[in-house]
């Protein structure tokens, strides 16, 4: 098991909330301070707190800890230790403690059950519709800029129409990003073969572009929520959270054909993958490490 997780996405609310539970509250946290004298020492041991706010500031907590301090007559050499975690340890910690109690599962995922925690390898990528979307936007914003901005009264009439279809179309996938959810796809690397819906808040994303993730092999640590194997008649819509959810899937299909002959305008062809068919294991992840 790789000891030492670095991750890209990493969801620190359900990370403390584990291991909270886990400890029974946060007690392993100290401030630690000593002090040294060749004179008689006088001990005495106060309660603290360690506060944490920067990191922690969204849970609203102060960690507890101890304090240990000596007083001394005469001249004092003093110092003070303080051992604190970072989130992304935390989460290591919360990882080993899940694995030592054999509560993660590692293999045969199309067995596992909702609310059980997996740990598997994927390749990933962005919520396809969303990132053909995007990518078409860029180029447009991009062609709109080299336009020739003549004063001819007809290529005045065609810039402004460019520009509405622009403000539409950056209308659309505005709507597609609204809940600061995401879902990212994936397919497991290893003997069985079954395909990974990941929905992720974006806060909690290392690079909000997403391009650390791009066509790598990642460790997902996450819990299931749904479990679709290849005899199931059911899939996952990639649109459920969106405004277009509600759309009809005919319509859908009219709505992204004009996307379907971009090479014919010097662009790559690319396929709105609405649903991900089964096998599919659909998980709400930890954390997403290499």
């Amino acid at each position: 098991m790789n000891e030492f997780p670095i991750s890209f996405y990493l969801n620190q609310k359900y990370a403390f909330d584990i291991l909270a539970i886990l400890d029974n509250g946060f007690t392993n946290i100290r401030t630690l301070k000593t002090s040294a004298n060749a004179e008689d020492t006088k001990e005495n041991k106060l309660k603290g707190e360690i506060g944490v706010n920067n990191v922690f500031a969204f849970l609203g907590v102060t960690l507890g800890g101890e304090k240990n301090s000596s007083k001394r007559e005469g001249t004092v050499e003093e110092s003070e230790f303080s051992k604190v975690h970072t989130p992304n340890s935390l989460f290591a910690k919360v990882r080993t403690s899940l694995h030592s109690r054999g509560l993660v599962r590692t293999n045969k995922f199309m067995d596992s059950t909702t609310g059980e925690f997996v740990e598997f390898k994927a390749t990933l990528r962005k919520n396809p519709v969303i990132d053909n979307l995007e990518s078409y936007l860029s180029v447009f914003r991009l062609a709109l800029n080299f336009e020739d901005r003549s004063h001819g009264k007809g290529q005045k009439q065609g810039q402004q129409n460019n520009k509405k279809l622009l403000e539409q179309f950056e209308g659309l996938v505005t709507q597609l990003q609204s809940d600061g959810n995401l879902d990212l796809t994936g397919e497991h690397v290893g003997e069985e073969k079954f395909k990974a819906v990941l929905t992720i808040d974006n806060s909690y994303l290392n690079d909000p572009s997403l391009n650390d993730l791009a066509d790598g092999e990642f460790t997902v640590f996450g819990k299931v929520i749904k479990v679709l194997p290849d005899t199931s008649n059911d899939s996952v819509n990639l649109l459920r959270k969106t405004s277009l959810s509600k759309v009809d899937n005919s319509l859908l299909t009219e709505m992204f054909s004009g996307f379907q002959n971009m090479a014919a305008h010097g662009l790559k062809d690319s396929d709105f993958i609405k649903d991900i068919k089964p096998p599919v294991l659909q998980v709400v992840p930890i954390s997403i490490f290499a």
